[in-house]
């Protein structure tokens, strides 16, 4: 025969520890996940950044010139509007076009210049990325060329 004594049940220390650590797991995922997000964004800029590259890159193997200076002309002359498919070097998704402009996953236009800075070993051109905040601050130096460089900032020099 089998005597039980007491009340079934949790005390009230148990259930106090159990949410406590429900709260700490739910604390560390909540920190976590803004991270991963942001990570993500500059992981598919880069990428982006890389594929539009190629397509810059195969117009000037056809061409024997870079596109044009503005960022606008470079959607234009990579993506032609016309419906000659021959002269189109990149498929722009929704994401990536706001516009006229070729935006990063932040939706902040990309900056595209030609020639490129001697002082960034860019002669053919300067292609970058604002980064999340959208803006690229001026270094201390004057010497130092501040559009692209931000710390933020994701550029085809500095790779």
């Amino acid at each position: 025969m089998i005597l039980i004594t007491g009340k079934k049940g949790f005390t009230l220390m148990e259930l106090l520890v159990v949410i406590g650590i429900i709260i700490i797991i739910v604390a560390a995922i909540v920190t976590v996940i803004p991270g991963m997000r942001q990570k993500t964004q500059k992981n598919a800029t880069k990428a982006f950044m890389e594929r539009l590259e190629i397509a810059i890159e195969q117009y000037y193997d056809e061409n024997r010139t870079y596109p044009l200076t503005t960022i606008k002309e470079l959607k234009k002359a990579l993506q032609p509007p016309s419906e000659d498919r021959s002269k189109q070097y990149i498929e722009f998704d929704d994401s990536e076009i706001n516009g006229d402009d070729i935006v990063d996953y932040w939706g902040n236009p990309f900056v595209y210049t030609t020639p490129g800075d001697p002082k960034q070993n860019t002669d053919s051109y300067d292609l970058y990325s604002k980064g999340v905040d959208g803006a690229t601050t001026p270094p201390a130096s004057p010497d130092f060329i501040p559009e692209g460089n931000d710390a933020d900032d994701i550029n085809n020099w500095s790779r």
